[in-house]
This record gives structure tokens, C-alpha cells and sequence, in this order.
């Protein structure tokens, strides 16, 4: 179930995650995933510790991403 967004964490999804979510995943935009990820949530988690958990971290938010995709469009234009 997708957590209460409001209009702005809407377009961020879409404005700045979707555009770089098949990016590079790295120290430097794990925050990116994360942020994703506690949006779609509504939880308040912490970037992986390990490196070898970031490739995970970024394919669950993609895979919210890509399920909330219409619901969050309709947040973004209303």
C-alpha cells in the first residue's frame, strides 16, 4: 500500500527519482533509493550499511516505483 504522499513528494518521484532510478548505484546516490523508499513507505529507514546491500536497495524502490506508478502520477496532478 502506498503511504500518503503529498503533491511535492510526488514530483520528486517522478521529477527527480524516476529520471536516475536505472542509474548508478553507489555511495553517492544510495540516499536517492532510500529516499524512494521511506516516500512509498511512509517509513523512516537508513541507507544500507554495506555496499553489497545497495544493488538490493535500489531494485526494491524501483519495484515500488513501478507499482505506485499511477498513483502517484495522480497525486502529482491533482
Amino acid at each position: 500500500m502506498l503511504a500518503e504522499l503529498s503533491k511535492t513528494d510526488a514530483l520528486w518521484l517522478l521529477n527527480t527519482y524516476q529520471p536516475k532510478m536505472g542509474g548508478i548505484i553507489n555511495q553517492s546516490t544510495i540516499s536517492m533509493f532510500t529516499k524512494a523508499i521511506n516516500l512509498m513507505r511512509g517509513t523512516n529507514s537508513s541507507n544500507p550499511t554495506c555496499g553489497c546491500q545497495y544493488k538490493t536497495q535500489a531494485q526494491i524502490a524501483k519495484s515500488l516505483f513501478e507499482q505506485y506508478k499511477t498513483e502517484i502520477e495522480t497525486i502529482a496532478n491533482g
